[in-house]
């Protein structure tokens, strides 16, 4: 399939540039960090070692990227009426590239080991484990036992959520590797960004503190201000099977299920302004 793009740019390209960036410094800081002193390690890469907070902001930015390209170069394909095109199955395989980008972000937020990174775990260890019948399970494959470590965490981290948007780029994109404009212009970007914007570190404490999760997940946690645990997984999953469903419907059907993706988006947004109103509280 021709890859869409706006104003030119190759945003399908970029995100595997992006992803390839990610898993090159991932494999530079795992040499550097330990799950059972997960904070320390953090605390050492981003202020005890030369260079390595670099590498650090060169991982999280790149991961960035690759999460913004991605959903970019989905909304992309539906913009240029390009959906039709694609086959059922591999739109949903696709489409699963942008919630593997997030879970992959996420668990590296928790990796940091700082007092909101612990708050998130606890958040999210009740988020699933409220969904019927399997959320406990599927609490301790994703987070590993209650008061177990990062263990789990880091497995997934480095492994599943690495390997299968990995994978599933290179099937959407029918290529393993960037191509080497998609290198150079992600390495400089994520590079650029990595050297005049550290990544911070949370409080160590979170005593006195307004924690706060990762900016992508703020909506969740206004939410859950307000609304049952369970809306805490059940808006983002209607979401992504809303964004899956398009690939079903034509017209007037189409139309309406984008107009739904619209407001979940607005009122995502909505929820973020609530928890930071909340917090200045």
């Amino acid at each position: 399939m021709r890859e869409a793009g706006a104003g030119g740019i190759r945003f399908g390209s970029l995100s595997l540039g992006f992803l390839a960036v990610t898993v090159a410094s991932g494999i530079a800081l795992s040499a550097l960090f330990r799950p059972e002193a997960a904070l320390e390690s953090v605390e050492a890469i981003q202020s005890g070692l030369p260079w390595a907070f670099v590498i650090r902001g060169l991982h999280a930015w790149a991961a960035l990227g690759f999460l913004l390209c991605a959903g970019i170069h989905l909304v992309d394909v539906i913009r240029a009426g390009a959906l039709d095109r694609v086959p059922t199955g591999a739109w949903w395989r696709a489409v699963w590239v942008v919630p593997l980008a997030v879970a992959g972000m996420l668990t590296g937020f928790l990796l940091r080991g700082d007092a909101e990174a612990v708050a998130a775990m606890q958040v999210g260890r009740g988020v699933i484990g409220s969904i019927p019948l399997v959320g406990d399970g599927l609490a301790t494959l994703l987070l590993g036992p209650a008061g177990a470590g990062l263990g789990a965490v880091t497995l997934h981290h480095a492994g599943t959520f690495t390997i299968l948007p990995w994978l599933l780029s290179i099937e959407h994109g029918r290529r393993t590797w960037p191509d080497r404009q998609s290198w150079v212009i992600t390495l400089l970007v994520a590079g650029t960004a990595a050297a005049i914007v550290p990544v911070p570190l949370g409080p160590a404490d979170g005593t006195g503190a307004h924690l706060l999760g990762p900016w992508y997940l703020q909506g969740l946690q206004g939410m859950l201000l307000d609304l049952p645990v369970a809306t805490a997984w059940i808006v983002p999953a209607a979401f992504v099977a809303g964004v899956g469903a398009l690939v079903h419907v034509r017209g007037r059907a189409r139309t309406a299920v984008m107009a739904g993706l619209a407001l979940l988006a607005i009122a995502w947004i909505g929820w973020t302004v609530r928890l930071w109103i909340a917090g200045g509280q």
